[in-house]
């Protein structure tokens, strides 16, 4: 094992282990429950322990932009998880639900923590340019795929395991010799820390979750120095949220025989 591999492998334990730690202690919180596709009850604890392992491990490595961008997609995250239980709440589903609320005088959380995403990728996005000497079309592309990147990883969290599975695909493929060996290990530490109550069926990422781990991938996304691969990466990362706008990814992977098999993979039947 390289250097690069002992510091990735280190970093991901750490994160795997503190996601499951705080996932038990505080799976039982009255706040964190909910009903899940199925019916069932299920915590949200699981998003809570995956955020702070992630703000964490940034922290831990000096990377304060970075801890400073998830820190504020999760709080914005889990307000719209706790908001969404108030029965009085303004309903709005999806970005153009969001915006049409906004038009009509309606500020959901929803909005908030579309706002909030948009800024922390957008100013991550702009430390990260000033970093790498890259001009604005490259901040430009690098904010969509940071920001899109935590929004599509919302829009897989309705079914157990989905969202961590396409998490862990999409950093295996952005990854490269440039990305941080602790960035990359704690964003596989903190899916392998979620795993195993989440295919139970027990905990769901949320909002505060999804969105985080979403961010973080994202991240990792725009380390690689070729503007071509950023840009399909961009180019992608609108099209399926474009799709998931008028499209069921939970009908589309159902009527796949492949999909829905890669879908129900490690999913622990009731």
């Amino acid at each position: 094992m390289n250097s690069r591999s002992a510091i990735a492998f280190a970093g991901g334990v750490g994160a795997a282990a503190l996601t499951a730690i705080i996932t038990n202690v505080i799976r039982t919180a009255p706040s964190l429950q909910r009903t899940n596709h199925a019916g069932e009850q299920v915590s949200l604890s699981e998003g809570v322990g995956a955020a702070t392992a992630l703000i964490g491990s940034a922290v831990a490595r000096r990377d304060f932009a970075a801890a400073a961008a998830l820190a504020a997609t999760a709080n914005a995250g889990l307000a719209d998880d706790i908001e969404d239980l108030r029965e009085d709440a303004p309903k709005a589903k999806g970005l153009a639900g969001h915006f049409e609320a906004l038009r009509r005088g309606e500020v959901t959380t929803g909005a908030v923590k579309v706002a909030a995403i948009g800024s922390s990728a957008a100013g991550y996005a702009l430390v990260h340019c000033n970093r790498y000497d890259r001009g604005f079309y490259d901040w430009l592309i690098d904010s969509i795929i940071v920001a899109g990147s935590a929004n599509i990883a919302n829009l897989f969290d309705l079914r157990p395991g989905r969202a961590l599975k396409a998490a862990a695909v999409c950093s295996l493929i952005a990854s490269s010799s440039r990305v941080s060996p602790r960035s990359f290990g704690a964003t596989l530490g903190t899916i392998a820390g979620s795993a195993p109550s989440d295919l139970a069926g027990k905990t769901m990422l949320g909002d505060v979750g999804a969105n985080t781990l979403g961010l973080q991938v994202g991240m990792l996304a725009i380390v690689p120095s070729s503007r071509g691969f950023r840009t399909t990466m961009a180019a992608l990362t609108l099209g399926v949220i474009g799709a998931g706008e008028v499209v069921s990814f939970s009908k589309l992977i159902e009527s796949s025989k492949v999909l829905s098999t890669l879908d129900e993979l490690g999913v622990k039947s009731k």
